[in-house]
């Protein structure tokens, strides 16, 4: 499958985290508090959702590898196991949770992820747990290249002075996008020709 984790992925993670980070210390104050775009976060709530995803693939990295195979075989698989208004909902309320219980500093600071970055080549393999099920390290980590590359869009939408996501990032999500939909339908529907509703395939 197209979204599993590849040897290129840590790099395009790290560019992804860079610029996030760049982008937070270069946010004025009025910024963080302007509405996102997306549903009612405010951008600083936007941020905090992404620079969790740091955090969590950190705590991951620690956990004790589980034996056996994993329970979500890529990174679609994760996404598809969280889809529906109730995993949307409790995303939405550990963000503003998130953003609510730490500075803005602690939030920019989190991109800094040096050692999970370096770690990811010697332990992708492992398989740990995740809210959706159990997966492997390196397909959480494109989880999080899909996450950062979206909002990244969200951000740039509101925010001047944000990065766009490079081409790589770019790529890689549409890798997870497209093993999220039903092959047959996604074709017909990317042709023009009548198909079941394809989009969104996620939000």
């Amino acid at each position: 499958m197209r979204s599993h984790y590849r040897d290129t992925d840590r790099d395009t993670l790290a560019e992804l985290w860079h610029g996030w980070r760049d982008a937070g210390l270069r946010m004025p104050a009025d910024l963080w508090r302007a509405r996102s775009g997306l549903g009612d976060w405010t951008v600083r709530e936007l941020y905090a959702h992404v620079s969790r995803g740091v955090s969590t693939l950190g705590d991951l990295l620690a956990q004790a590898p589980v034996p056996g195979e994993a329970d979500l075989p890529d990174a679609a698989a994760y996404f598809a196991a969280l889809r529906g208004t109730a995993g949307a909902a409790q995303v939405a309320r550990t963000a503003r949770a998130w953003a609510a219980g730490r500075t803005d500093e602690v939030l920019i600071e989190a991109f800094r992820a040096d050692a999970v970055l370096a770690a990811l080549p010697t332990v992708g393999d492992a398989v740990v747990h995740s809210i959706a099920g159990t997966i492997r390290v390196g397909d959480f980590a494109v989880t999080r290249i899909l996450e950062a590359t979206v909002h990244l869009l969200d951000l740039g939408a509101v925010v001047p002075h944000a990065g766009r996501p490079g081409p790589d990032a770019l790529r890689r999500t549409v890798d997870v996008l497209a093993d999220l939909a039903p092959p047959t339908d996604f074709v017909l529907a990317a042709t023009g020709r009548a198909a079941p509703a394809v989009f969104p395939l996620m939000t």
